[in-house]
């Protein structure tokens, strides 16, 4: 079985990701998810390389003219189907960061608020002058505990 040079390039890069994945997790830099992730994008990287009727395959499935249109077009799904997944996952914690803001306000306020919009970082309570006037003089009734 001869290789071309691009099989060689090709599987030195997806060993490279496979082992960086691995030093990863060890490290504990990554986690289960990432893990598998990059594990799957390494492996399909290598089979690529060393299979190329695997690139045939998607020249076939694309209809394009070359064979590297096929590829920049496969790639340019992957990174937007990538770039959509992390979207998600950052609005996801943005929900999570303001429902922890809200908790640690609450915590160090020691009462609820009427109603708090989760979404609007802008739309906090706002301290009764009672209160504020409690905290420029360093006095206060409450006492909190953590």
């Amino acid at each position: 079985m001869l290789l071309e040079r691009y099989s060689f390039i090709g599987l030195a890069f997806s060993l490279l990701v496979i082992f960086l994945d691995f030093y990863l997790l060890r490290k504990r830099k990554i986690q289960g998810k990432g893990f598998v992730f990059w594990f799957f994008v390494g492996t399909t990287l290598g089979l690529v390389s060393i299979v190329p009727s695997v690139i045939s395959e998607i020249y076939i499935i694309f209809g394009t003219q070359f064979t590297i249109s096929s590829i920049m077009a496969t790639g340019f799904l992957f990174f937007l189907l990538a770039i959509f997944y992390l979207h998600y996952k950052l609005t996801e914690l943005h929900g999570l960061l303001m429902k922890l803001v809200l908790e640690v306000s609450v915590t160090k306020y020691g009462e609820k608020p009427a109603k708090q919009d989760t979404t609007n970082p802008k739309s906090g309570y706002k301290i009764r002058r009672k209160d504020r006037n409690e905290r420029k003089t360093g006095s206060s009734r409450r006492k909190t505990s953590v």
